[in-house]
């Protein structure tokens, strides 16, 4: 008996795998491959679903765009921020590979040119993002030109905004299939084990090859500074940039803060500083927040005070300080934000100023949580929806809905895409959707609700687990490493403020 013919598509996967370290070396200019990467390309070259952890800075990005160069069909890259895909995109064209993308900060002629370039095969890259894909045709146009890797980007997002705050991360099941269902590459720098399992169950993810590199960075020295009142807070971080320390006090810096008129407060009272002062936060129009970001990407060493909208797509190299005036919501969060800073493996500091009176505000935004009846609603308008508009079998418009119910638009859109998640109803392209099935029973809907009274809890549990960071003596690189179940072992001393090694650089 002969050996089977193996099919083409397989050839090609082989041969293209042992051109991966060629192109390392042609496209990228590396010699070789960081931890983690060569396991990643391979696994999507392979067609195989795939979760990437790797710290901030250490190279996830080529995860995605080396076996993307590779393989035939075009890369779908899902970024949560407009700014965070530009990014993307601009790296892919200084490879020389053109890239579209598709957001809401693009015009009509642009999405219009850029949707040519994915029909004729120009576009080897399109970076998107998930209300896009809900709320348009795209995922039509892209699977009849075929995709090879379907990337989710910071796909913590999926976990820690799809059940609130960016619900549509929760139909991103629904995209792949409308896709063709390309395995997914999903990435991430931050996922406790329980974020790791609700980020399998939201994308749908098929016995995924995981890829974790540990957490730990010893250029960053994690300090926490115990303050009481906002007086206390505002002074001790005015000394923070005026003192004489291991790092300059004119360099790079990002303040975090919970609200954005805590931003606002202290950019004008530190406006004397000997360096520009910049805000950033959700509220400000979106060309103040481009010239506000400009300013602190390209122009002088500056200060931002933002909130934790500014961040995700932030690749600058040289930030020397992150201080997060206000208590994060989690660790995660924490330790998302703090690795921004010392991208360039140059040391760089990481402090919390810690004030309990801060954990009321944090639990405040840990509240609110959907109810079953909202969730009988919702359904009931989608079946009847159907039935007054959605004959032609391509479901109906959420503005259509909303003239029949008597819930909210956000409030209605988000119980939607819960009732998707559960299979019950489905995006539809273009705003629209269907209805998979005709009736739900109230034990459903009370689970549903259920588990998002048990996110509230959870959020209040990462609360705690804040705190608990904030008021050990114990070492904050151990207390992170036993929170991400990772351990990564340095031959470096130590540089948190608990332990307090110091590097010969910065002494």
């Amino acid at each position: 008996m002969g050996v089977p013919e193996r099919p083409p598509t397989v050839f090609r996967t082989m041969h293209a795998t042992q051109k991966l370290s060629s192109r390392l070396s042609d496209n990228f200019g590396f010699d070789t491959f960081r931890p983690g990467q060569h396991q990643a390309c391979s696994a999507a070259m392979q067609g195989r679903d795939t979760l990437v952890l790797m710290a901030t800075g250490s190279g996830k990005s080529l995860c995605y765009q080396l076996p993307g160069l590779e393989l035939e069909g075009v890369t779908v890259v899902v970024s949560p921020l407009i700014s965070l895909a530009e990014d993307q995109a601009a790296h892919i064209r200084e490879l020389g590979t053109h890239a579209a993308v598709l957001n809401s900060s693009k015009s009509k002629k642009q999405i219009c040119q850029y949707r040519e370039d994915i029909r004729s095969g120009k576009a080897e890259f399109v970076f998107t993002t998930p209300e896009r894909l809900q709320q348009s045709d795209i995922c039509d146009l892209l699977a009849e030109v075929g995709v090879d890797i379907f990337v989710i980007d910071e796909a913590h997002c999926a976990s820690q905004w799809g059940h609130d705050f960016r619900p549509d991360y929760l139909c991103l099941h629904h995209a792949r299939q409308r896709l063709g269902n390309p395995p997914i590459l999903a990435m991430t720098a931050t996922a406790s084990p329980k974020t790791i399992v609700e980020i399998i169950r939201c994308l749908k993810l098929s016995d995924p090859e995981m890829i974790a590199t540990g957490i730990t960075r010893p250029n960053l020295r994690l300090d926490v500074v115990a303050c009481v009142g906002e007086k206390e807070k505002t002074s001790a971080l005015r000394d923070l940039f005026q003192a004489e320390s291991d790092l300059d006090a004119n360099e790079p810096a990002i303040v975090y803060c919970a609200t954005t008129k805590t931003c606002e407060r202290l950019r004008d009272e530190l406006s004397d500083l000997p360096m520009p002062t910049l805000c950033y936060h959700g509220r400000m129009k979106q060309s103040l927040r481009s010239e506000s970001q400009s300013a602190f990407m390209d122009g002088p060493p500056a200060v931002m005070f933002a909130t934790n909208a500014f961040g995700l797509g932030i690749d600058k190299p040289d930030i020397r300080r992150v201080v997060h005036y206000d208590l994060p919501g989690s660790l995660e969060a924490y330790y998302q934000e703090a690795g921004r800073a010392g991208r360039d493996g140059s040391a760089a500091a990481c402090t919390l100023f810690f004030d309990r009176e801060d954990i009321g505000l944090q639990k405040m935004f840990a509240s609110g949580a959907i109810d079953s009846s909202q969730l009988m609603t919702a359904h009931h308008t989608l079946v009847k929806g159907i039935e007054r508009w959605g004959d032609d079998g391509d479901g109906v418009s959420l503005t259509d809905l909303k003239r029949i119910s008597p819930l909210g638009r956000q409030t209605l859109k988000q119980c939607l895409q819960q009732l998707a998640a559960r299979g019950y109803a489905a995006p539809a392209g273009r705003g629209r959707w269907a209805c998979l099935l005709d009736t739900i029973d109230h034990a459903v809907t009370d689970g549903i609700a259920a588990d998002a009274r048990m996110r509230c809890e959870d959020r209040r549990i990462a609360i705690d687990q804040m705190v608990s960071y904030a008021e050990s003596s114990e070492c904050r690189w151990t207390i992170l490493q036993k929170h991400f179940e990772t351990s990564s072992a340095s031959d470096q001393l130590c540089r948190c403020g608990n332990c307090g090694g110091v590097d010969a650089d910065v002494a």
